[in-house]
C-alpha cells in the first residue's frame, strides 16, 4: 500500500509538471563531479586506491504562472574502481504560498536547528557515519508536507510525514560495529529483518515549531512525535535457538521529543545553542538474565553549544567551536547493554588565501577516550563554476579507540555546477 501511494504521488507530481510546461519558466541546473580516493595502509605503509566515484545531480525548477513552484532532481553515482553505482529520484515537490502561509508538498529535504551540522532539533535527519568524513550534513529527502504561518513577530511551522524512512547503515558503520562489538553480526541481522512502520494514518510522524525573535536572538521551540531512525534491539529467550537459547529482536519504537534552539550575536561573535529531550517508548525490563535491552531505553538529552568569530587576519580567518552532548551515546555505537552519554568538541578553521583559493580544517574530538578525526582540505575555484578540492581524513588517538576504525584517506576531486 505504501509503495502504491508513493508511486501515485510521483505520477501526480510529474503529470502536474508536464501539463504545465507550456506556461512555466523553467530553470535547469545540476552538478557533475568525480574524484580519486586513496586509503592509507598503516601496516604496509602504502597508499591503495579505494574508489573513483563520479556523481551527478540534475534539477529542474519551474515557477508557475499562477504562483508556486515545482522542483524535481535526479542523482546518480558510479564508482569506476569498484564497478558499482546507483541512479535514483532525489527531490520532487510542489511549493506554494498565500498571503500568510508558505507550504511545500512532496519528497523534500527538511532541516531544522541553529547549530552547524549536529542539530538535536532536526528530528528528520537520517545521517550515517559518512556524513562525518564527507561533511555533508544535509540529510536525505523524504515524503512530507510542510507549512509555515507567518504573523507579525512570530511564525509556526508544521510538518507531517506520512511514510516512515529508516536510517541506512553504511559500510563504514557496519565495519565499526563489527570491530567493537562481538554481537554486531546478530544485531545487523535483526535490523535487516525488523518490520518498518507502514500503516497509513497510524504510523505517521509529525512536528511543530514556533519561532520568534527575542532581543536580536532567533528562538525556536519545537515538539516531535515519530519513530526511532534505527530500531531498538533486545534479546529474547528462545530454547530452540542455537548455539545459545536467545534470539535478537528489533522494533521501531514510537518516540517523542521537545526541543529548543537559539542563535544570535554577542558583539562580533556568533553564538548558538540547541537542545532536545525525549526518547523512545522503553522496552519492558526482564528478570531473565538472557533477555537484555541493547539500545537506549530511557529519555535522554542532546545538546549543542557553539560560537564563531572571524579574525582580521589576511582576508579573514573564521574560527568556530562547538560542544556536543549525546545522552544516547556514541556517534558510532548505537547499540549496547550499558550506553553512556558521549561528549565531543567540534572545531573548524577556514581561511581564504585569495578570491579563488581557501583552506579549511575540521576537527572532531571525543572527550571520553581523547580520540578524534582531522579533515584538512584545500579548495580552488576556477572560472565557469569549476572547482578543485583536495583533502585528507585522519583519525588520531591510537588503536581500539572510538575513531580508530576510520581509515586514513586522501581525496582529490573536481566538480562543475551549471
Amino acid at each position: 500500500m505504501k509503495k502504491k501511494l508513493i508511486g501515485i504521488c510521483t505520477i501526480v507530481l510529474v503529470l502536474a509538471l508536464g501539463l504545465n510546461l507550456p506556461i512555466l519558466a523553467s530553470s535547469l541546473g545540476g552538478e557533475l563531479s568525480t574524484a580519486v580516493v586513496y586509503d592509507w595502509d598503516a601496516d604496509e605503509k602504502t597508499l591503495t586506491q579505494a574508489a573513483i566515484p563520479s556523481n551527478f545531480r540534475l534539477s529542474l525548477e519551474d515557477d508557475l504562472d499562477g504562483g508556486g513552484k515545482v522542483y524535481f532532481s535526479l542523482k546518480g553515482l558510479w564508482d569506476w574502481k569498484n564497478k558499482e553505482g546507483s541512479l535514483a529520484a532525489d527531490e520532487l515537490w510542489f511549493g506554494g504560498y498565500t498571503a500568510a502561509v508558505d507550504y511545500t508538498l512532496g519528497r523534500q529535504v527538511i532541516s531544522w536547528g541553529t547549530a552547524d551540522g549536529f542539530n538535536p532539533t532536526n528530528y528528520f535527519a537520517r545521517l550515517d557515519s559518512s556524513a562525518l568524513t564527507s561533511g555533508d550534513f544535509g540529510g536525505e529527502p523524504f515524503w512530507a508536507g510542510q507549512a509555515t504561518y507567518y504573523a507579525k513577530d512570530w511564525s509556526v511551522t508544521g510538518v507531517v510525514i506520512p511514510f516512515f524512512k529508516a536510517q541506512k547503515i553504511d559500510s563504514l558503520m557496519k565495519e565499526m560495529m563489527l570491530e567493537v562489538d562481538p554481537q554486531a553480526g546478530f544485531i545487523l541481522d535483526a535490523i535487516a529483518t525488523t518490520k518498518k512502520p507502514d500503516s497509513i494514518g497510524k504510523d505517521f510522524e509529525a512536528a511543530l515549531r514556533a519561532e520568534t525573535f527575542i532581543k536580536g536572538f532567533d528562538v525556536q521551540a519545537s515538539i516531535f512525535t515519530g519513530f526511532e531512525p534505527l530500531p531498538g534491539i533486545r534479546t529474547k529467550f528462545d530454547p530452540t535457538a542455537a548455539p545459545l537459547p536467545i534470539k535478537f529482536e528489533g522494533e521501531y519504537r514510537r518516540q517523542h521529543f521537545v526541543g529548543l534552539a537559539t542563535a544570535g550575536t554577542i558583539g562580533d561573535v556568533g553564538v548558538w545553542g540547541e537542545a532536545a529531550y525525549g526518547g523512545p517508548t522503553p522496552f519492558a525490563e526482564s528478570e531473565n538474565p538472557l533477555e537484555m535491552v541493547l539500545a537506549v531505553n530511557e529519555r535522554y538529552l542532546q545538546a549543542v553549544l557553539g560560537a564563531d568569530y572571524t579574525f582580521a587576519l589576511g582576508k579573514g580567518l573564521l574560527v568556530q567551536g562547538q560542544y556536543i552532548y549525546r545522552g544516547q551515546g556514541s556517534l558510532f555505537a548505537p547499540y549496547g547493554q550499558d550506553l553512556k552519554p558521549a561528549h565531543y568538541l567540534y572545531g573548524r578553521l577556514s581561511y581564504d588565501l585569495s578570491q579563488d583559493g581557501s583552506l579549511e580544517l575540521v576537527a572532531i574530538h571525543g572527550l571520553a577516550d581523547h580520540s578524534g578525526l582531522l579533515l584538512p582540505s584545500y579548495t580552488h575555484r576556477f572560472p565557469h563554476s569549476l572547482t578543485l578540492e583536495a583533502g585528507l581524513v585522519a583519525a588520531y588517538g591510537g588503536d581500539d579507540k572510538e575513531f580508530s576504525p576510520i581509515p586514513a584517506q586522501a581525496r582529490v576531486g573536481v566538480s562543475y555546477k551549471f
